[in-house]
């Protein structure tokens, strides 16, 4: 081709408009990109972006409900409950969890390795949305659904055949059970504030130990001297964390005015994880804070407190996580995952806080999304409910 008197060959033709191609498609993928919530190194990158690249889709969970397999195909992972639970929890005998079944409202026991379940309760509570367990594991704080609305109980089960239940006010604001004592903790409205009253897990005992002005906050009692007061998170509003002291009834502010703001109190309250959001949820920080000098450190990685569970035997700092293979761009965190409207693929990872942050896969990333994680006492196991159809699973770790 002759263009003005010079010769231009095919080839420097093609590569022009190849050039053109790429330069257009790079100015397109920088103006349309993720706004922020995908996690570090999970997104598919420029060439995934401008050739249709991109990892294959995450297949969904398999596991035995047997311990016996083969030793050419060692088993790790459990299928514990052949239907959805709520209340997932160890038992207070070795070697078993406990759970209710969604569908009848009873109390199920079965092993680590999902082959030996049996009922251990009668009584049946239907519509069961979530429990709470003492140390001890023997009493439960109950939520339900009944009558267009949300019911709480106690019970007291002792062995597998003496259960003693009873209602708890119809007031009652928010629950939570001490993580250090056989004790509950709730707010009830109180001549136009809230009061926060203490009580044995059988509702006995009653304490009034705090008045706030203050409404509509969540509660967690992580150690004997420490109580958790938050307001409720919410990628549209900020929230406030504040420290009770349930003996002298002093107040501490611990973090104030953060948007989506999400905590989970390590074992002895000595650190917490902390999510925090901006732009209205559509970007995501992860951190572990340390109480006793405010030290903050960035994780690399991003999911929601309540997908985590600390690890109360390994020494350094441990966590573990259900970790989402990508956030969509533009996912209001946590709201939209908390009403339904978006899910995650997750992971399951080990995360070793120590000079620095050691990052282990434990699970490729498949088709759950992972809440409730627990471990056994000797972290040989690790639970979780797939929040996408409710069933309960098991890791084995060692």
């Amino acid at each position: 081709m002759n263009i003005k008197g010079k010769e231009i060959s095919n080839y420097t033709i093609v590569a022009a408009i190849i050039l053109a191609v790429v330069i257009i498609a790079a100015v397109a993928y920088f103006m349309l990109r993720d706004t922020g919530t995908a996690a570090p190194g999970e997104r598919d990158g420029f060439f995934g972006f401008l050739f249709g690249g991109g990892d294959t889709p995450p297949e969904p969970l398999t596991g035995s409900t047997d311990s016996k397999t083969d030793d050419k195909t060692p088993q790790y992972l459990f299928r514990i409950s052949t239907e959805p639970v709520a209340g997932a929890t160890l038992s207070p005998t070795d070697g078993r969890v406990r759970y209710f079944k969604k569908s009848i409202g009873n109390l199920f026991e079965n092993t680590f390795t999902g082959n030996e379940e049996m009922r251990i309760s009668n009584v049946t509570i239907p519509a069961v949305l979530n429990a709470q367990w003492t140390p001890s594991k023997e009493y439960a704080v109950v939520s339900s659904y009944a009558d267009g609305g949300s019911k709480r109980l106690w019970l007291h089960i002792k062995g597998t055949s003496t259960i003693t239940s009873a209602f708890l006010p119809s007031d009652i604001q928010e629950i939570a059970v001490s993580h250090t004592e056989e004790k509950i903790i709730y707010s009830v409205p109180a001549s136009g504030k809230t009061a926060l009253l203490t009580a044995r897990p059988d509702n006995t005992a009653v304490k009034n130990i705090y008045t706030t002005p203050a409404a509509d906050f969540e509660i967690v009692w992580p150690t004997a001297n420490t109580i958790s007061l938050k307001t409720k998170s919410s990628a549209y509003a900020s929230s406030f964390f504040y420290a009770l002291n349930p003996a002298t009834g002093a107040l501490t502010r611990i973090l104030a005015e953060k948007e989506g703001l999400d905590i989970l109190w390590s074992p002895g309250g000595t650190h917490a994880l902390v999510m925090e959001t901006a732009q209205e949820g559509t970007r995501v920080s992860l951190y572990v804070l340390t109480m006793k000098d405010s030290k903050l450190t960035t994780l690399p990685f991003i999911t929601l407190p309540e997908k985590c569970v600390w690890s109360a035997v390994q020494k350094p700092l441990t966590l573990y996580c259900a970790v989402p293979k990508s956030i969509p761009a533009g996912t209001n965190l946590p709201d939209e995952w908390w009403q339904g409207t978006t899910s995650f693929n997750d992971s399951l990872e080990r995360i070793i806080i120590e000079n620095g942050i050691q990052k282990q896969q434990l699970l490729p990333a498949h088709e759950f999304d992972g809440i409730n994680l627990f471990l056994a006492k000797d972290d040989a196991f690790l639970f979780f409910t797939n929040k996408k159809d409710g069933i309960l699973w098991g890791l084995r770790l060692k």
